[in-house]
């Protein structure tokens, strides 16, 4: 099962700051690519109805940021709005300084940018929590609010993440077991209320692969969608993760009844993190490349023809700095058997046979139907 289960911890406390400082604007501006010898995704993407984005955490290296530049019309950060890092305890400033950078380095490069997450079970921020509903609603409504506010020029947000169980309706985690819906709208009102032209979306892994669990997932995802639907609560999107697996295999058949299913209530989608993981693939780099990136093509040629799907976002689009390949997930590839190499683009960021696939994909996405 592939999920974020560790994020980076340790990490410099950092002030609040402005949003997108003049000076961060002037030392983020990437110079264009112009060498002819690939396509740009974000264009290709653009053509189809499609915006094409990736995680990104800040790192400085010139040749990363042009090809982020190059192919991304849409930046989301990979951990550094996570409730948890941004503000641990009730008595600690804010830590926008990181997000800041990237939110500047999106600006500058007139990309989008996506806010990513409001709310995270893994690492929820236990000064929020109470048995009185009115006091979950000042703690967590005010850490929405400053947060919202602080980054006006988010299109969208991941309002939650991964909050369906594997086998029941909802995570065994504190504010979602003692509130449900009930939270999940406050929440969502609490953020259209605040950014009231930004998309909102529910984010969920494991609602691509094949398995009956998954399954029960994607039918409780619905079950809450039409909850939320029948209260009126303001929500336009869900995220597929889509982190493909090589030991739970994805459902191209299956994820698109999901997207049907969605795109029945009138929400958009989108593929939100997409990446490959190769841990029980071959060693052998070639073969295993042209694994990879036939998991693409088949997975995004199928999900691609719907129309609902409004947004490519990869998880790292690059192996040079990517969780995988640092080994944040609990499916790693055997110590000994090379390292993971689950982007479009190597450590070098030179394009890989995923990259010729994603670009395959775009380019056969013209008939796009319900």
């Amino acid at each position: 099962m592939l999920t974020r289960r560790q994020l980076m911890l340790g990490l410099t406390s950092v002030g609040a700051s402005a949003c997108v400082p003049d000076k961060m604007a002037l030392e983020n501006v990437i110079s264009p690519d112009r060498t002819p010898s690939s396509p740009s995704l974000k264009v290709l993407g653009a053509r189809r109805g499609l915006e094409i984005g990736s995680a990104f955490n800040g790192n400085g290296d010139p040749k990363y940021r042009r090809l982020l530049a190059k192919h991304c019309g849409l930046i989301v950060p990979e951990w550094q709005l996570k409730p948890r890092f941004l503000r641990p305890n009730h008595s600690s400033s804010y830590r926008f300084g990181p997000c800041d950078k990237i939110a500047a380095f999106a600006a500058s490069n007139r990309m989008d940018f996506h806010g990513h997450t409001l709310f995270w079970h893994e690492e929820p921020i236990r000064w929020v929590e109470s048995n009185d509903f009115a006091e979950v609603k000042r703690g967590y409504g005010g850490f929405i609010r400053d947060v919202v506010a602080h980054y006006p020029r988010a299109v969208s947000w991941d309002v939650f993440n991964e909050i369906i169980g594997d086998r029941h309706k909802y995570r065994n985690e504190f504010l979602i077991r003692k509130f449900g819906p009930k939270f999940i709208d406050f929440a969502l009102r609490t953020t259209h209320e605040v950014a009231p032209r930004a998309r909102l979306s529910i984010n969920e892994y494991n609602l691509e692969c094949g398995a009956s669990w998954c399954r029960s997932k994607q039918d409780s995802m619905l079950a809450l969608l039409k909850e939320l639907k029948r209260q009126k609560t303001p929500i336009h999107a869900v995220g597929i993760q889509g982190h493909l697996s090589s030991i739970h295999p994805a459902s191209p058949s299956a994820t698109l009844s999901f997207i049907d299913r969605v795109a029945d209530l009138g929400l958009d989608v989108y593929i939100s993190e997409l990446d490959v993981n190769d841990s029980t693939m071959p060693k052998d780099i070639a073969t295993r490349d042209r694994m990879v990136a036939d998991y693409y093509e088949e997975f995004l040629t199928a999900v691609l023809r719907r129309p609902a799907v409004k947004r490519l976002v990869f998880w790292g689009i690059s192996d040079f700095d990517n969780w995988i390949v640092r080994r944040y997930t609990q499916e790693k590839r055997p110590l000994g058997a090379g390292d993971a190499r689950p982007a479009l683009f190597d450590s070098n960021n030179e394009p890989k046979p995923a990259f010729d696939a994603v670009v395959r994909a775009l380019g056969g996405t013209s008939s796009r139907t319900a």
